[in-house]
Formats: C-alpha cells, structure tokens, sequence
C-alpha cells in the first residue's frame, strides 16, 4: 500500500483560523454598511436628480420670471382691475394653489401670485432665509407688477409672516391684510418660547436629506399617487424634491434673526386695514401622513389668540373663524376667502369716497 502522509490539525492551527472568520464577518457587515449608508443614498439621489428633470420637462412654469438679484421668482397673473389682490401662499403651495379663490376674485380684478424662493418654479434661496430676504423679494415681484398702487395681500400659513412683515416696514405699499390661518410675529415668539423651533430645527436635517435622495417620493406623505391626476402629479413634482424643504428649513435656521428684525421693525399702522381668519380645525397643517406623529389640537387656541390680536391692532380689523375649514382657508373654504377679499375692496372704496 502506499503511504499516504496526513497533516494533523494541532492547536496552533485552529487559534490561526479564528481571525480568519472574524475577519470575514467584519467584511460582510462593513459591505452591508456601505451599501445601507452609500450606495443606497447615491442611488436614491441619482433617481431623485433624474424625476427632477423629467418633471421639470413635463411641467414647465406656467407663468413669468422676475429676477430678485441672480435669483429668478415665478409668478401668474389673471383678471384685470385695481386693487391688484396678490396671494402670498403657504410653505407647502405654490403659485398655482388655491385655484378656485384665485379664479373667483380675477372675475372682479387682477389677481396674481408667486414662488417664493425655492418653492414652485422659482429659484432656491440661500442656506439661512431671513424675513427680510424674503420681504426684499416680495417688493420686487410687487414693483414688477403694481409699482404704482398699493395691493391687498392675501396670505396663508407662513406666508402671513412675509405679508406682515413687509406691511410693517411699506405700509404705503398695502391698501389691506387678509390673513389665513397665518403665521405672524406674535406666532413666532410663542414658537421660541415653548421650545417647538428647537424640535423643527432638529428635524429640519432628516427631512431635506430625505428630499434629496429621494425618499419623499417614496413616502408619498401627501397620498398624491391615489388621486391619479395631473394636478397632483405636478403638485408631487413640486413638493417631494429637497427644494422646499431646504427653504422652510433656512427659515428656521434663521428664526433669530426674523425675530431680531420683527423687534426692530415698526408696528402695523392702525389705519391698515386687517381680516384675520382662523381655521376651524388643524387639518392640513401637516401632510396627511405625518399628521398623527405631532399633537396639534393644543396649538390651535394659541394661533388663534395671535389672529385676534392682528385684527385689534387695526381700526379697521376683523376676526373670524371659518366654519368648515382646515388651516388651508383658501382650498377648504375659497368662498370665504373670496367674501373677505371683496369686502375689504367694497370697504376701501367706502373709506376712499368720504
């Protein structure tokens, strides 16, 4: 027979295998790292870079451009006649929101409205986003289409605190204030003092990273893809990008300086006219998938408090809240919407006339 020679396993042999294996596991986890935390993001921003671009194709900007330095701001106009009535929109509409108020009032004057910076169709702005940075803006898209009359400014949500600021510092610019469930200044000091500025700051981070690669569109927190329609095919276009989320989150970031700048600014003139109206319910506050992780029933006598101050600070002030309504008056109630904004032409008039 012939010799056959084998090669016994002794302990040193098994203690050097080991490291061996251990090494192998590190190399799988380091793989499934990698592609968790590199690989599935740069997949996800390559596919959020590419929709961008195709529904940049299938949906190109309905109306004009005004630069406000290199920055271009879009705007849409309808009707004709004075006052110019221009809709200062909410964090998460866009120029071509509120529809049915907008071609309601263009059947009695002109009626216009626009992107702020990084929403819409118009140009991102820049890390941190000041009240006045977006006031500048405001006069530039107003200079542009009423240079010489003053316009009522209807605004929503976070746009009141735009509207409002402008109206305190070029209060000869505004014949009256329609707010919608606005913020305002006194909003904001509330915000800061009972820490929820904080708490959006913080979560600001995770959602404009979510936008850029992509996972906004995968959520879907608006449920835009059950309703199947143009409308909301464009309005996913618009808001599941990283673009809006990166502007309300550099008007957090910049919550001290707004503030600061409210503190400096003059109050709102007595004479100018104010309707502040209030929501019936927080509804549409937030996207309908985020709506059950935040609380904010607690919120709404408080925001309300702020609409009734608004109105007291005017002689000419009105407050309501609108039965049947959720915080977005102008798309729940646009008939209400369209009252307001009549009455106080029909009251200018009035005024003007003794």
């Amino acid at each position: 027979m012939p010799n056959v020679t084998s090669t016994p396993v002794g302990p040193l042999d098994a203690i050097t295998s080991r490291p061996t294996r251990r090494w192998s596991r590190r190399r799988r986890i380091v793989i499934a790292l990698l592609l968790t935390f590199v690989a599935a993001p740069a997949a996800g921003w390559t596919y959020d870079q590419y929709a961008t671009r195709r529904d940049a194709r299938r949906f190109p900007p309905p109306g004009e451009f005004v630069l406000a330095g290199s920055r271009r701001l879009h705007y849409v106009c309808a009707g004709s006649g004075n006052p110019l009535v221009l809709f200062e929109v909410s964090g998460f509409s866009n120029s071509m929101s509120f529809r049915d108020a907008r071609s309601a009032l263009s059947r009695r004057t002109r009626v216009c409205a626009y992107d702020r910076a990084g929403i819409g169709w118009s140009d991102p702005g820049p890390p941190e986003i000041p009240v006045s940075m977006l006031a500048d803006d405001l006069g530039v898209v107003l200079n542009e289409l009423e240079p010489d009359r003053p316009v009522i400014l209807v605004a929503s949500s976070i746009g009141g605190v735009i509207a409002e600021f402008f109206a305190r510092r070029h209060p000869e610019r505004i014949a009256g204030l329609v707010f919608l469930d606005a913020g305002n200044s006194y909003a904001i000091v509330r915000l800061r003092e009972n820490k929820r500025a904080a708490l959006a700051t913080t979560a600001c981070g995770g959602v404009r990273a979510a936008g850029a690669v992509g996972l906004l569109r995968l959520f879907d927190p608006w449920n835009l893809r059950d309703q199947e329609t143009d409308q909301a095919a464009r309005s996913a276009s618009l808001m599941y990008g990283s673009k809006p989320w990166i502007m309300l989150c550099g008007m957090v970031r910049a919550g001290e300086s707004t503030l600061r700048e409210f503190s400096e600014a003059p109050p709102l003139p007595r004479d100018l006219p104010v309707t502040a109206l209030s929501a019936e319910t927080r509804e549409a506050l937030l996207p309908p998938a985020m709506a059950s992780w935040i609380d904010m029933g607690s919120s709404a006598a408080a925001l309300r408090e702020t609409h009734q101050r608004l109105a007291q600070g005017s002689d000419y002030g009105v407050w309501k809240v609108v039965p049947g309504s959720d915080h977005l008056i102008a798309s729940s109630q646009p008939q209400a919407v369209v009252e307001a904004v009549i009455d106080m032409i029909n009251a200018s008039g009035r005024r003007a006339g003794r």
